[in-house]
């Protein structure tokens, strides 16, 4: 496979970054929008578009996340390994009681380059080399690290905002000063909420830029070669002899998602509420909604972490942290649809804590089979009992797999045979990973790879630098007071 170079992967000093979906485009016309006609309605215009800036700079994309997206578009899943993946889209299942589920369209954590399938996968084998002895195209060793640009729009926008609000409280603090009117003293608070948004955005980004670090200067290993101790692997989800889990969210059989190997979902009802409120001496009623989590629930079983090198056995209930990304899929409903609540319960329970229930709504997140992974955690020698275990130790006889991944014929010629010894044992095979932590190494489980998950990730110069000029400039308002 043609693997691009890791110069595309490098975002420079700065890059103007624009939506890549139309939902994208759509709120920052609106938002442009408001900005432009809130300059009509002063001084409390100038004010919202300054605060529009942050907004924008919210939802501006980073620049490889929009290069992924294309690139996505470009390199299709293998077919079988595309047939395990869900219907994409909002499918309506009853019209009549709003019942309908939605799968995500895009995935900003699924493969960037084509990854192989179940059909290429030598199951007798789980812990060998890939029949072409090759790493998977994104494997951070093949393509390198990325690096996101030093100043994105998101930086740009903050910079203004940053500019801005220091200038008005500037011309603000003079006025106030100047006047006699003690309604003006409200542009006097300026210098403490400036202070207080960049204390605050320093702290954030400050954990934000210590898991990127890790992510970042963390060197990967092969699963073939990979020592004891703490490592870092990227590579794609392979089950073990068990198998994946069949989850049936809330215990329904309609609402099954196949081959799960760590996931977690909950249930929530949409409420409305009705409260007394006294404003201005009056008394009104307000009406309120919202989601209530009522229940939820998560499992996990173990799996191979392979990387094309070779598989390592992985344990993801020993990990504190995971992140799946977004949810795999959503199943809304307008009654509960519970096979454990009887029809005239239903009607009883449509009042919870005092408020009508207007929805009921289950989402479950899920690593599953195939998936890409992104693992940072203990690399230890398997205990001896598991040593017996199919595929671990033993020696097999076992015919060499094809190449070309074909189930036709048995007549393969010698080029088109891999020339992997799948006969004996491999050393990593004996070893397995764990979530443990380490002193400035976090322990962390993330669905999609090491490019994938950078890509969504700010430079250390928007993520501190940025905040700290923020909460310097509110130190400066303050000493002009």
């Amino acid at each position: 496979m043609d693997i691009k170079p890791q110069v595309e992967f490098d975002q420079g000093f700065f890059k103007f970054t624009t939506p890549y979906t139309w939902q994208g485009w759509a709120w920052w016309i609106l938002i442009i929008l408001i900005m432009v006609v809130s300059l009509f309605f002063q001084p409390q215009g100038y004010i919202i578009s300054l605060v529009m800036f942050v907004v924008l700079a919210m939802l501006s994309p980073t620049g490889l996340e929009a290069k992924l997206h294309r690139m996505r578009k470009q390199n299709p899943l293998p077919e079988d390994l595309e047939a395990q993946a869900l219907n994409k889209g909002t499918t309506v299942e009853d019209w009549f009681y709003g019942k309908k589920s939605y799968v995500p369209t895009a995935d900003p954590n699924g493969w960037v380059y084509t990854a192989p399938g179940p059909k290429s996968w030598v199951m007798e084998r789980p812990y060998h080399p890939d029949p072409d002895n090759e790493l998977l195209p994104e494997h951070p060793t093949k393509i390198g690290t990325p690096k996101p640009a030093v100043i994105s729009s998101y930086g740009l926008f903050l910079l203004i905002f940053l500019g801005g609000v220091s200038s008005l409280a500037y011309l603000g603090m003079n006025s106030a000063k100047e006047s006699v009117d003690q309604s003006d003293d409200s542009f006097l608070l300026l210098p403490y909420i400036t202070m207080g948004v960049g204390v605050v955005w320093m702290i954030l980004g400050y954990w934000a830029q210590r898991q990127q670090s890790v992510m970042m200067d963390t060197s990967t290993a092969t699963a073939r070669s990979v020592a004891v101790g703490s490592g870092e692997l990227v590579g794609q989800v392979r089950p073990t002899w068990s198998g994946g889990i069949d989850v049936l969210v809330d215990n329904h059989p309609m609402r099954r998602v196949p081959g799960c190997v760590s996931y977690k979902w909950t249930y929530e009802v949409k409420i409305r509420e009705t409260k007394v409120v006294r404003r201005n001496g009056r008394t009104q009623m307000r009406t309120e909604e919202h989601w209530v989590p009522v229940r939820d629930d998560e499992g996990n079983v173990p799996f191979i972490l392979h990387d094309g090198s070779g598989g390592i056995y992985t344990r993801p209930s020993t990990f504190k942290r995971k992140d799946f990304g977004g949810f795999v899929k959503q199943w809304t409903t307008n009654h509960a649809q519970s096979l454990s609540d009887a029809y005239w319960r239903m009607k009883h329970g449509r009042l919870y804590n005092r408020g009508h229930v207007l929805a009921h709504r289950w989402t479950i997140y899920a690593l599953r089979i195939g998936d890409p992974i992104y693992a940072l955690g203990m690399i230890k020698p398997r205990p001896s009992e598991e040593l017996e275990w199919p595929g671990v130790c033993d020696v097999l006889d076992i015919e060499p797999p094809s190449l070309d991944n074909s189930d036709e014929g048995n007549f393969w010629s010698e080029e088109a045979k891999s020339t992997v010894n799948y006969g004996l044992p491999v050393s990593n095979a004996r070893l397995h990973m764990i979530g443990t932590d380490t002193p400035g190494m976090p322990a962390m489980l993330k669905r999609g790879t090491e490019l994938a998950n950078i890509a969504r990730l700010r430079s250390r110069s928007e993520l501190l630098f940025i905040p700290f000029l923020t909460a310097l400039a509110g130190t400066f308002m303050l000493l002009w007071l």
